[in-house]
């Protein structure tokens, strides 16, 4: 995953007037695949969690490193539907954030969410039970040169990457968190897991270029993971 780079054209666009029905798992009844694994579909946050099991149900990780919300739409039926899993759970959108244009930020915001709509709609009208993965916020590279260039941008009152990065981060964990609820949908709420009470990833949970998942972050989600899901699945 990179900060940079040129953005690439996203065509996932819901037709107007198109919604996402809401779909309660009850009805999904006996058309629940009976393989016993789980998918994970992302990005390099998500290709970098080296996790075999997740309550039980054997992890099919599909995360693919620099990927967008709309990419992993294209790929959902190859990656996702053809595997037959149990669930999936969709974590990745920060990639969208990094490549979009700043004076295009909002459009793209509003794609994420139809992105989000279109696979969680795709997993139930195949039998997959969606699990919705809220997005981490990133923190200063760990050098002396980022942190007095933060420090310096605040008593300026200027925004700095980071801080717009998360602003955008949180703006769509935010509706996330509320789409789940209005669909029945099972969240997992990685954000607070993994972050200080400024919404900021805490140091020990990111690599020193502030970004990627520290050994220690995996642990955590891993635990937190296990410990939300368990419930869910438990037969």
């Amino acid at each position: 995953m990179s900060s940079w780079g040129q953005p690439k054209k996203d065509t996932s666009t819901l037709k107007e007037g198109q919604k996402l029905v809401p779909y309660p798992e009850k009805r999904l009844g006996n058309s629940i695949p009976k393989e016993n694994h789980i998918v994970l579909i992302g990005a390099s946050y998500a290709r970098g969690w080296n996790i075999s099991e997740i309550a039980g149900l054997k992890v099919i990780n599909k995360g693919v490193n620099g990927n967008q919300s709309f990419e992993m739409l294209t790929r959902f039926q190859k990656d996702v539907i053809a595997a037959k899993p149990r669930a999936v759970i969709i974590w990745g959108f920060i990639n969208d954030i990094f490549r979009s244009r700043r004076e295009d930020i909002q459009e793209t915001l509003e794609k994420i969410k139809e992105n989000y709509k279109k696979m969680a709609k795709m997993s139930r009208d195949h039998g997959i039970t969606p699990v919705i993965a809220t997005e981490i916020t990133i923190r200063p590279k760990d050098t002396w040169k980022e942190t007095l260039s933060g420090w310096l941008g605040g008593i300026l009152g200027k925004e700095s990457y980071q801080t717009y990065v998360n602003k955008n981060v949180l703006a769509v964990n935010q509706w996330i968190k509320a789409f789940a609820g209005e669909e029945g949908i099972f969240l997992l709420d990685f954000q607070p897991a993994l972050s200080n009470v400024k919404g900021v990833r805490k140091k020990e949970f990111a690599t020193p270029d502030g970004s990627h998942i520290s050994q220690k972050g995996y642990e955590k989600m891993t635990e937190y993971v296990n410990e939300k899901l368990g419930k869910r699945f438990k037969e």
